[in-house]
This record gives structure tokens, sequence and C-alpha cells, in this order.
């Protein structure tokens, strides 16, 4: 049996912008803590990634939990301060907008439009996760998870997992290396003995041999693959996204997705996962996106 262990942990407190390393964190029903819990909208209400505006790859984060703020930074423009825990008087009116296939709660961040519009360079909001209104998820959801998976701003589970073999794999096929920030993910697993892709048979996995994480479905991949993640501009010939489409359709419900990474949620929420945990993997199992993610 190979031995896993938890490489790095991280969570991208502004969804599309730079992520934060952790050493370790509480699992909640909405995954690692401060994930995902502010997005971007335009002035129509459709949320903004790098997609969109690349730029965004610029934005650094920073958490400062014993001040209970949270900081936006550019080498631009001045730094943009706001309450890591917002309360209802520091936000907004509340709002529904859609994140993929999912109508979301949301309350508008007032105190951020300038500063989020004049970095975007067109109307802009910054949203927060209304916290009163929780998002389930609906799909691919295991009938073994005792507490039921919700997500914020994340496109669909709470947990994304990505494995260094199977990134090193990529790495040797593709003109310009490619780092597990390419692809966003929570949980970053290595191991010195595993076979590349191995995460695509996993439906359990153990930490440190007292609670599980449910492996539901691979990740498909979209343009933000092409990121010069330093210059917050996305690569004009289209690479490496292109060279994935030749040997990562791997999905047998849906072989046009390029497919890298694993989608997951806690079996049981209450845990605290640290870098160094061991993992080991107790269940696989077959996975096909019979359904939008």
């Amino acid at each position: 049996m190979d031995e896993w262990t938890v490489a790095e942990l991280l969570v991208y407190p502004v969804k599309s912008c730079q992520g934060v390393s952790l050493a370790s964190s509480p699992m909640t029903a909405t995954g690692l803590k401060y994930d995902r819990h502010w997005m971007l909208v335009d002035k129509r209400g459709r949320f903004v990634t790098q997609r969109q505006c690349p730029r965004l790859a610029l934005i650094r984060v920073e958490i400062d939990e014993a001040g209970g703020e949270i900081s936006l930074h550019t080498d631009e423009m001045p730094t943009l301060r706001m309450p890591l825990n917002p309360g209802d008087t520091d936000l907004g009116e509340r709002l529904q907008v859609r994140v993929w296939y999912d109508m979301v709660a949301a309350r508008h961040c007032p105190q951020a439009d300038a500063w989020v519009t004049q970095f975007v360079g067109k109307p802009t909001r910054l949203l927060y996760k209304d916290t009163e209104r929780p998002r389930l998820v609906s799909r691919y959801v295991p009938k073994d998870c005792v507490d039921a998976p919700q997500s914020r701003f994340a496109d669909v589970f709470p947990l994304h997992i990505t494995c260094s073999p199977s990134l090193a794999d990529i790495n040797t096929r593709v003109d310009r290396p490619l780092t597990h920030a390419h692809f966003r993910p929570n949980i970053v697993l290595a191991s010195p003995t595993a076979r590349a892709y191995d995460e695509e048979e996993w439906t359990r996995i153990e930490v440190n041999g007292s609670w599980s994480i449910m492996v539901t479905s691979r990740t498909p991949r979209c343009s933000m693959t092409n990121m010069d993640l330093k210059a917050g501009a996305m690569y004009e010939d289209k690479e490496p996204l292109s060279t994935l489409r030749t040997f990562r359709c791997v999905d047998p419900a849906k072989p046009v997705f390029v497919c890298f990474g694993m989608q997951a949620a806690p079996q049981r929420v209450g845990h605290t996962i640290r870098v160094g945990d061991s993992i080991v993997v107790r269940e696989r199992g077959y996975h096909a996106l019979t359904e939008p993610l």
C-alpha cells in the first residue's frame, strides 16, 4: 500500500485571487477555513474569475486571524482591508448570484467597490457568502457522508485534491511546467511510490487513521490552466491546455473534458487536517461525470 502525506493546505479566500497556505485547518461542512468566502461579480451579477480578468492572479490575500482582518494587496494600489468575519453592519444588500448551476445567497461588501472596480477596470462588486443561507451540494454526494457537504463560492464541492505524482507526469509532457497553483487545490498529497493518477480510483481516503474524506468526481479543467500567474495574463498559444487535451480527456461519461484533480468532501465535520498528516486509501471505485458538475 502506497504511503501518502498532506504536503500542502491551501485556501482561496477571494475566488480566483491568490491562495493562502495553511499549516492546519478545521474541517468544516464548507471545507477548509476561509476558503472562497468572497467573490467578485460584474455589473450584471455574473461571477468574475481569471477567465474574464486574468489580472486577478496578481491580487495577494493575507489573513490576520489575531486582528480579525483580511487584506488584499497589489503592487499598484493601496491595500484593501476588511473584517475577516464581517457582521451584519459590515455588509450591504442580500442578493442571489449564480455560480455555475447553483443560485447562491450573498451579501454585498460596499466598502470594496471602488478598489475592485479600479483594479478590474470596469464596474465590479465584491460579495461575501451569506452564512445564514447554506449552499448544499446536490450532485455526486456520497451516501456515506454523515454531514451534508456544503460550499460557499467554490465551483461545486468544498474540497479539491491534487497529487504530486500526477503533476510530475503532466510536466514530462508539456512545454511549460505547471505547478499545483495552476489547478487551485485545497489539499496537495505527495507519495514517493504511488503511480500517477491513482487518485482517479479513490472513493474514500483516511486521515491519520481516524477520519475520512470522500472522493466524489474528477475535476474538469478550463482555460485558467493557461495562466502566466506571475504576469497575470493568459498565454496566447492556449498551452498547456491544448496539450492536456491530447491525454487528459479521461472521464468515460464526458470524454471531451480535460480532467485533473479530484472533488471531495469530508465524511464528517469537526476534525482538523494538518500538513504532514498521513493518508491511506481505504476504498476505490468508479467515477464518471454523468451529470453537470
